[in-house]
């Protein structure tokens, strides 16, 4: 899976590293997971860019 590294928030070393979130798809039938890395985030989703599902993770840190 490829890496996408934040803009915001900074993964190396953030003792959420290794967290796994999940997200709905669109079907509403399945899920993806979202999992921090050291150096950024990963999906399980098909997407070629950096996903929506990391996007909406990456958001959460700015409530």
């Amino acid at each position: 899976m490829r890496v996408f590294a934040s803009d915001n928030i900074v993964t190396k070393g953030n003792f959420l590293v290794g967290t796994v979130w999940n997200a709905v798809a669109s079907n509403g039938k399945s899920f993806y997971n979202i999992e921090m890395k050291d150096n950024g985030f990963v999906c399980s989703c098909p997407a070629f860019r950096k996903c929506k599902h990391i996007k909406m993770i990456e958001e959460k840190f700015d409530e």
